[in-house]
């Protein structure tokens, strides 16, 4: 069966159903045909009703009646199911077809989870077969020696790592008088490798025997640069401490937005109203966009508005100050709020719960929090008027 990526084709459907978002797919009622082209492909059929998702591959060409139908090649659908390649960008290269109701795909992240690789574990011949492009000409000078590898248990096997003239090739077996023998468990050796498990640990406990040549054990260890497991390979391990941190300093928001999240706090929504033009800035500016003058005076708006712009997001992006992401999907609103004119928008969050309901042109009024800081989350989010 064909791998891309780690993952095939049938790894992705076979946990589809017990990835689906009943949440996502409230008063859902489609069927979704699945052409994947090439080797590890097929044709799968997803149908979606009455708040459950059924998935079942295909004997034949005839997918029936579909409210919409997606064709990939194989590579391409895995690449974008996993997250390594693009989905807009595979639609936009016509890798990626889509037929019928193109709203219905449009949808899909909404009702499944991203599908996630298991992870797979690292074995010693993983390792071993590392062995040649980690091997440092630099530092084996003129050896000529035979190293072997013998591992007992579940992943073990015996091989003989051949230095010689600068260069380095690992065989199957071992060869006849070694100069360097290396005898442990697999797992031993793995752990040894990943760092886990210290050398001198090892041997002092019988975990780790060298037969042969001592002196040239001894060097073994600069002959070879550092293994690094492939889901590492894109950098350092970083190890994140959770905290609140207390930085001795002051950061000040302004005296026209430190009123209006003042007013939040009152439950207020506060603009400043331009002397000249009459224009509302909401939030409030010291200067008048428009007149490009003072406007000191301010009113209250909203708290009820329209929308005029909705954005979906997916995939959220981490927060650059915290590192945390907010819980996908969520819906964002462009609003202007009652009192105010033209592009004098405010923007906020939508009711998760509600999402599949708003539109252009909706009215929302605000639902304020129960304890208010004077921060702009001290609305929680805008509700439909009812």
């Amino acid at each position: 069966m064909a791998e891309y990526f780690g993952t095939t084709v049938e790894d992705i459907f076979r946990t589809q159903d017990s990835r689906f978002r009943p949440e996502g797919a409230e008063g859902v009622d489609v069927v979704v045909a699945y052409n994947i082209s090439g080797a590890g492909g097929g044709r799968w059929k997803l149908t979606v009703k009455d708040g459950a998702s059924k998935t079942e591959k295909l004997k034949d060409d005839d997918f029936g009646g579909f409210t919409a139908k997606m064709s990939a090649d194989a590579e391409t659908f895995v690449g974008v199911a996993v997250g390594q390649l693009d989905g807009a960008a595979m639609f936009t290269s016509g890798k990626l077809k889509g037929e019928g109701d193109m709203s219905v795909l449009m949808k899909l992240p909404m009702m499944f989870t991203k599908y996630m690789p298991p992870k797979k574990g690292i074995t010693a011949a993983d390792i071993l077969a590392t062995a040649v492009e980690r091997f440092r000409p630099d530092m084996a000078g003129d050896l000529d020696i035979t190293v072997g590898y013998k591992l007992s248990g579940e992943g073990g096997g015996e091989w003989t790592a051949v230095i010689k003239d600068g260069k380095c090739a690992l065989e199957e077996g071992l060869r006849d008088g070694l100069t360097v023998t290396n005898i442990a468990s697999a797992s031993d050796y793995v752990d040894l490798m990943l760092g886990k498990l210290d050398p001198l640990v090892a041997i002092g406990a019988g975990r780790l025997q060298l037969k042969g040549d001592m002196e040239t054990a001894q060097k073994l260890p600069k002959l070879f640069s550092k293994f690094i497991p492939p889901e590492a390979s894109s950098g350092p391990e970083l190890i994140v401490l959770k905290k609140t941190i207390s930085v001795d300093m002051k950061y000040s928001t302004g005296r026209m937005m430190g009123k209006f999240l003042k007013g939040l706090k009152e439950k207020k929504i506060l603009a400043n109203k331009c002397p000249e033009c009459g224009r509302r800035q909401v939030p409030p500016r010291e200067i008048c966009a428009a007149c490009v003058c003072r406007a000191e005076e301010f009113v209250e708006v909203g708290p009820e508005g329209v929308i005029t712009m909705i954005e979906y997001v997916y995939y959220a992006s981490p927060d650059p100050l915290t590192g945390e992401t907010r819980e996908t999907p969520y819906g964002v609103a462009i609003i202007l709020l009652d009192g105010c004119e033209g592009n004098e928008t405010m923007w906020h969050l939508l009711k998760s719960d509600e999402l599949d309901s708003f539109k252009r042109g909706d009215r929302i009024r605000p639902v304020w929090a129960e304890e208010r800081t004077g921060n702009l989350f001290d609305i929680k989010y805008f509700e439909k008027v009812r």
